[in-house]
């Protein structure tokens, strides 16, 4: 196999840009990458990727590159656009262009071996959060995960939905009772609804195994509430946005607004990209990729 180089340029509509860059021969490295942009700091990531890995991903390249279909880069208003370059010391580096592929085009399925490069359990904190976002945008990230951690954990994905509880439940199922477990919400986006009609809390608690949770501040008033004992609950640090309590968004715009604030508080997307196409006469693209920095602000770090 020829030595290769893929280049990822993501940008979701509502959520951080940031890139993948996998290179290598019969093994490479994986890097993720978010810049520093606002008052959010640069994330990266780099994993060691394994033979069998690089040969599937270099595989479904060129067949995603050979069975090329336009309707792969038309662009749409609520999804995610993927700029690429695939480089090969066999072939002149090709660009091409994404927008939300679905499952079962050659496109998705070059996703998929690229994410399989950067697996969950290898990729933990703010990385790992936002390469599930990522993830999110096509269909390749489960609303609930088994981690083999110890002790065990059940990872929570950022965009679960109340729909998704039945799974919780069969996952609850699988796992023996008197083993000690951790029910990590730590990346869930406060927008998801209550923790406690998300997961069969009740169930949890009288589990013989020992249930200790990690989770946003935000939620531990409710699990507090349904029985679980405080001692138990893992609250994840934030630092305040800053001493003004007034978050900077799209790489320079400065948000005193207390509507906008307001509106990104509650999770109110597209009343968040109107307001700020009002306020400041940007674009579409410009408005969404601004409401996606302040709302992900706000959840992150608390207002003084």
């Amino acid at each position: 196999m020829s030595i290769f180089d893929l280049v990822l340029n993501i940008s979701p509509s509502f959520h951080r840009q940031c890139s993948i860059r996998i290179e290598g021969e019969a093994t490479g490295l994986a890097t993720f990458e978010a810049l520093q942009t606002g008052l959010l700091p640069r994330i990266t990531h780099s994993l060691s990727v394994e033979s069998e890995q690089m040969a599937t991903l270099h595989r479904r390249s060129s067949a995603m590159l050979m069975e090329w279909d336009e309707q792969w880069n038309q662009l749409g208003l609520d999804g995610i656009s993927i700029n690429g370059v695939f480089g090969s010391s066999s072939s002149k580096p090709q660009l091409f262009s994404l927008w939300s592929p679905k499952e079962g085009c050659a496109a998705h399925t070059m996703l998929a071996a690229v994410f399989e490069c950067l697996p969950f359990d290898r990729c933990s904190g703010p990385a790992g959060e936002l390469l599930e976002i990522v993830r999110s945008y096509l269909d390749l990230q489960p609303p609930v995960s088994i981690i083999n951690y110890k002790p065990t954990h059940l990872r929570l994905a950022p965009w679960m939905h109340a729909n998704d509880a039945c799974e919780v439940e069969s996952h609850l199922r699988m796992l023996a009772d008197d083993g000690d477990l951790i029910v990590d919400a730590s990346g869930m986006e406060r927008f998801c609804g209550a923790l406690t009609q998300l997961l069969p809390v009740e169930h949890l608690l009288k589990r013989r195994g020992e249930v200790r949770w990690i989770v946003r501040s935000e939620f531990s008033n409710a699990l507090i509430q349904a029985g679980v004992a405080q001692s138990m609950i893992e609250i994840v640090p934030a630092l305040p946005i800053s001493r003004k309590g007034e978050p900077i968004v799209l790489g320079g715009i400065f948000v005193g607004s207390s509507e906008l604030i307001s509106f990104a508080k509650a999770g109110e997307r597209m009343q968040l990209v109107r307001s700020f196409r009002k306020e400041y006469s940007l674009t579409i693209e410009q408005a969404s990729k601004a409401a996606a920095e302040l709302m992900e602000i706000v959840a992150c770090h608390p207002m003084h």
